[in-house]
Parts: structure tokens; C-alpha cells; sequence
């Protein structure tokens, strides 16, 4: 088990070699703008994105009772990843007026109903629990 530890600790640091050499010697003119970049996300990471987990969190805690609190806390985290990467594709960052394939879909009802199959499999998972728990 400690061998499999070092050589996946050992692949994952060599990954990351690759990648931060790669980072640092392809187009070295965006450096400063990748580091400026690196910095924000963490500093949006650290003092938005984290508290905004931990209120929703303990808003969950205090009105969702114990039995669904799981499959709730699955969904509302399912739901936002999702929606996170699926917001640029519905407000169309990028899309361009002379080149409507960019965006060749409705990104918006492809969420929508997405959004709509999380919440539909949190609810069949409760039922499940509420189920198996009466009996």
C-alpha cells in the first residue's frame, strides 16, 4: 500500500512539472497575466465561492431535516457545478455575430432540463430513504 502511495504521489508530482514547465515557457509573454489570473481565482475561491458553500451548508443543516439532508446537499452541489460550467455557454461568452455555429444549441433549456433531472434523481433518492425507512 505505501509503495502504490509514493509511485501515485511520484506520477502526480511529475504531472505537475509538466504542466507548471509547460506554463511557464509557452508564450512566456502571459506570464504575469496567467499569475494575475491564478490569484484571482484563489482569492474569489477563498472569500466567495467558500463561504457561499458553508452559509448554503448551514442553511441546509438548519431547515432540511437529518433524513434528506444528503440527497439535498448532492443536489444543491450537483447543481451548481453544473451551472458554473454551463453559465458561459447560456449567456453566450464569446459568440460571435458572423459565425452562428459557435453556439449551435439551446444552452439555456439544455440546463433547464438538466437542472431539472438532478433535482427529479434527488427526489426519487428520497423517496427511496423515506421508503426504506417506514418500512
Amino acid at each position: 500500500m505505501r509503495a502504490a502511495r509514493v509511485l501515485l504521489a511520484a506520477a502526480g508530482l511529475a504531472v505537475l512539472a509538466y504542466g507548471l514547465h509547460g506554463w511557464l515557457t509557452e508564450q512566456p509573454g502571459e506570464v504575469p497575466g496567467r499569475l494575475r489570473f491564478l490569484a484571482a481565482a484563489v482569492i474569489v475561491h477563498d472569500f466567495v465561492v467558500i463561504p457561499l458553500i458553508l452559509a448554503v451548508g448551514a442553511l441546509t443543516v438548519r431547515f432540511v431535516p437529518a433524513g434528506v439532508r444528503l440527497p439535498v446537499q448532492a443536489a444543491l452541489a450537483v447543481s451548481a457545478a453544473t451551472t458554473v460550467v454551463a453559465l458561459p455557454f447560456v449567456i453566450g461568452a464569446g459568440r460571435l455575430a458572423d459565425n452562428p455555429s459557435a453556439f449551435p444549441r439551446s444552452y439555456a433549456t439544455g440546463l433547464t432540463v438538466l437542472l431539472a433531472a438532478i433535482w427529479l434523481s434527488a427526489g426519487a433518492w428520497i423517496a427511496a430513504r423515506l421508503i426504506r425507512t417506514r418500512r
